[in-house]
C-alpha cells in the first residue's frame, strides 16, 4: 500500500471518524507513514501532515498525553514547515491552533507547566478573546502562586517548630536566621493571596 492509497482509505470512511478506529489503522501503517521521503511533493507531505496531525489529536482526545506529545511536536512541526502555510500566518490555519491547544493541554496535564505556558501564551496573545485560552492561563497562572504560597507556608511551619527546639543563647545565629526567615515567609504570603485575588479579577474582567 501507498501513502496516497492509505489516505484516501483513512479519509474517504465515515468508520475512522472514531478515534479509536483511527489510532488502531494509523499504528497498523506506522512504518509506511514515518518512513515517507517529505522532499518528493507536497501531496506526500500533505498526507504524512494530515494523518500525524489527525493521530496526535485523536490520542489527545482518549487522554493518552504521554503517547501524544511526541507526535503533537511532530506534526506542529510538520504544519510550521509546510510550504503551503506562511509561518507568521499560522494563526489563520485552524488545525494548527488545535495542535497547540492539544499540546499545551497535554504538557499540562503531564505537569510540564513551562512548556504548556509557552502554548497557551502563544494561543492568547493571538486570540486575546479566546475565553478557553484565557482560563488556561488562569489555570498555570494560579498554580503557580499556590506552589510558592505552600512554600511560605512551610517556611512559617518550619521556623515555628525549629523556633521551639533551638536555643537562642547558644545558637544565636541560627535562631535569629530562623525569624527572619519565618517573618519574611508571614509577610509575603498574604501578600501573594492579595496579588493572586487581584490578577484573579483583573483576568476574568478582561
Amino acid at each position: 500500500m501507498t501513502i496516497n492509497e492509505l489516505f484516501e482509505k483513512v479519509y474517504s470512511t465515515d468508520e475512522t471518524k472514531n478515534p479509536d478506529t483511527f489510532i488502531q489503522l494509523f499504528e497498523e501503517n506506522i512504518i509506511l507513514i514515518e518512513n515517507q521521503n517529505l522532499q518528493i511533493d507536497n501531496v506526500t507531505y500533505n498526507a504524512v501532515m494530515r494523518l500525524t496531525a489527525d493521530y496526535a489529536h485523536n490520542l489527545k482526545m482518549k487522554e493518552s498525553h504521554t503517547k501524544a506529545l511526541p507526535y503533537l511536536d511532530k506534526a506542529i512541526n510538520l504544519f510550521e514547515n509546510y510550504s503551503g502555510f506562511v509561518k507568521t500566518k499560522m494563526n489563520d490555519v485552524e488545525f494548527y491552533r488545535i495542535l497547540r491547544f492539544d499540546r499545551g493541554v497535554s504538557n499540562y496535564y503531564k505537569k510540564n507547566y513551562s512548556k504548556s505556558q509557552f502554548d497557551f501564551s502563544w494561543l492568547i496573545e493571538n486570540n486575546p478573546d479566546n475565553d478557553t485560552y484565557k482560563s488556561w492561563i488562569l489555570g498555570l497562572l494560579y498554580r503557580k502562586y499556590d506552589w510558592v504560597l505552600n512554600i511560605l507556608w512551610y517556611m512559617i511551619a518550619g521556623s515555628v517548630i525549629l523556633l521551639s527546639l533551638i536555643d537562642r543563647e547558644s545558637h544565636r545565629f541560627a535562631h535569629d536566621l530562623i525569624v527572619y526567615l519565618g517573618a519574611f515567609a508571614l509577610v509575603v504570603a498574604p501578600i501573594l493571596g492579595i496579588i493572586k485575588y487581584l490578577n484573579k479579577r483583573k483576568l476574568n474582567a478582561a
